[in-house]
């Protein structure tokens, strides 16, 4: 069924998977998305809605692979919101650009509005491009926003008087950025094949 509480059983399901070899970007949901060897936090995102039957066909019918475009695809839909639900899919900005890095899954959301979130391609020391599939804690500071999919039993929201209805301001202790400046460049350009498959393994 397309549930929030499917999704995060088969979210939860894959948490300590992990990339092989190790710093190759290589996976089972690059594979499954016809797109493997490239940075794949958006992937696994997708893979896991797919897998109950509500794809997010944001840039293909399996879902999307560049979390910028998924934020645009949430935000025309009128789906983008700024109040966490279980099950929303959470885009997370390190630099306070407000381009988005990283993606995951809502599995929690603690009263003072942080979460405990899913994500693919995470790890301690690496945010957004760290080879495994991880519950991590995220603060407000450093998420840009929700995207809210048409489940069949929405989850009320449990922090609606805590978060605020405006983009969230960055916090004085703000999380260490863990993304180089060309972050998004480099990933556009494997993306859309500007590096082959064999360059990407080295």
């Amino acid at each position: 069924m397309t549930t929030a509480a499917n999704l995060i059983r088969i979210a939860a399901g894959e948490v300590g998977y992990a990339e092989y070899p190790a710093g190759s970007n290589g996976n089972k949901y690059g594979q499954w998305y016809g797109m493997n060897y490239v940075p794949w936090c958006a992937i696994f995102v997708s893979y896991c809605f797919d897998k109950i039957g509500l794809p997010l066909p944001i840039r293909s019918a399996k879902g999307f692979a560049y979390c910028p475009d998924g934020v645009s695809w949430f935000r025309n839909r009128g789906q983008w919101f700024y109040d966490a639900r279980v099950g929303d899919v959470v885009f997370f900005c390190w630099r306070g650009d407000g381009i988005a890095d990283h993606v995951g899954i809502v599995e929690s959301v603690k009263s003072d509005g942080s979460i405990i979130s899913i994500e693919g391609n995470t790890g301690v020391g690496n945010d957004a491009n760290g080879g495994e599939v991880m519950r991590r804690s995220r603060t407000p500071g450093i998420i840009l926003g929700f995207g809210r999919p048409p489940y069949t039993n929405p989850v009320a929201s449990q922090t609606q008087a805590s978060r605020p209805t405006t983009p969230t301001p960055t916090p004085p202790q703000r999380e260490v950025v863990k993304v180089p400046p060309n972050y998004h460049k480099d990933l556009v350009d494997r993306l859309i094949g500007g590096k082959s498959d064999k360059a990407q393994k080295k």
